[in-house]
């Protein structure tokens, strides 16, 4: 088939999909990579010609997905030094009483949360500093990352996916925070009815994903200059561009609160622009997902630290939320923000609310 260029950028040759589009439901495409996801999978990587969503095609499968997530999450947690460990759920709760603060600034203040996702749970734990009555639920398909919440945080737990919310029976929420989940969901379409019908009316969902050109862009360079498979080991299935998704979420009855991208470093560097080889993501060597799980799980894992230990900081420990909130915002807000429309910063920040414009 003809090789073909869209306003996106991204060079390739028309197909018919294996699955149709997950927004649209469109069977035409523009295969732009191939990659593998561990030793589970095989897919292409396809931009849709019609919504100008990217995705893999084939999607990968339940299956697959939760034995790969396994897999990436224990590797992480032996091949992460502890003090970055450390480092980074303290940044998380940071963020999170960032998040809370601006919630408030607003006139928000959400009584019922759910996380999909949550990682740490640092994020929600730092909510729920600004709003100490709120209760707090979150959903992940990693048993592990559940139990820690559990013992960590006390939050409610639910082994599950955004994809399916049946566990979660007729609750309504508040906020329903997706942090770098998004990119993760294998039918986008299905998660944004699911997270409408969670919705409490006038409710908040807040999203951060990557920008899509940016994350492709290694898969896209390595199929370009060598024409095999690239690794995929975290699975990103979804690759959004900036306008695209906005046109999805406000068809699918969102009003837009705050959408920008932010962190350009990596645009600078050539991430989703510069045709350099070493931009590229390394050609799939077929790492094999069971027999790292059967080998992580033999290790003693990284020491789980207690919440007390990681918030025993000065600036914490003088419990005053002004102080906190401020020096929380000096560490994390952020100076620049762009329109995603131009594909321009590291991450898609959104924050969408059911009903009438704040």
């Amino acid at each position: 088939m003809n090789s073909t260029e869209s306003h996106s950028g991204f060079t390739g040759e028309r197909i018919i999909r294996k699955e149709p589009c997950r927004i649209c439901g469109s069977v035409e495409g523009k295969k732009i990579a191939e990659t593998e996801f561990w030793n589970l999978q095989h897919s292409d990587i396809v931009e849709c010609t019609s919504c100008r969503l990217i995705q893999l095609d084939p999607m990968i499968t339940e299956a697959n997905t939760a034995t790969g997530c396994h897999a990436y999450f224990l590797r992480e947690i032996h091949e992460i030094p502890v003090h970055e460990q450390k480092r980074n759920l303290v940044r998380n709760y940071r963020r999170g009483i960032v998040f809370g603060r601006s919630l408030q600034k607003k006139g928000v203040h959400p009584e019922n949360i759910l996380e999909f996702g949550p990682g740490s749970g640092y994020f929600s734990a730092g909510i729920r500093f600004i709003f100490p009555g709120c209760r707090i639920t979150v959903v992940d398909i990693v048993d592990e990352v559940l139990n820690r919440i559990h013992e960590n945080h006390g939050f409610e737990v639910f082994r599950g996916s955004p994809e399916d919310i049946h566990m979660l029976g007729n609750r309504k929420f508040d906020l329903v925070i997706a942090r770098d989940i998004l990119e993760h969901v294998t039918d986008i379409g299905k998660v944004t009815r699911n997270i409408v019908t969670l919705l409490s009316p006038e409710g908040l969902f807040h999203f951060i994903t990557p920008n899509g050109k940016e994350d492709v862009w290694g898969h896209y360079l390595n199929w370009k200059f060598r024409r095999r498979p690239s690794e995929l080991l975290l699975n990103h299935v979804n690759y959004f561009e900036g306008s695209g998704l906005l046109d999805f979420l406000l068809a699918s009855g969102f009003t837009n609160v705050e959408y920008y991208t932010y962190q350009v470093k990596y645009t600078f560097r050539g991430k989703g622009w510069r045709m350099k080889e070493k931009l590229a993501t390394p050609v799939s060597i077929g790492l094999n997902a069971e027999e790292l799980i059967r080998t992580e799980e033999q290790k003693k894992p990284a020491d789980a630290f207690r919440k007390d230990e990681i918030l025993d900081s000065f600036i914490f420990r003088t419990k005053n939320t002004r102080i906190i909130s401020r020096y929380c915002w000096l560490k994390h807000h952020w100076l620049i923000r762009l329109d995603p429309a131009r594909n321009t910063g590291h991450e898609i920040h959104g924050l969408f609310k059911m009903g009438v414009r704040f």
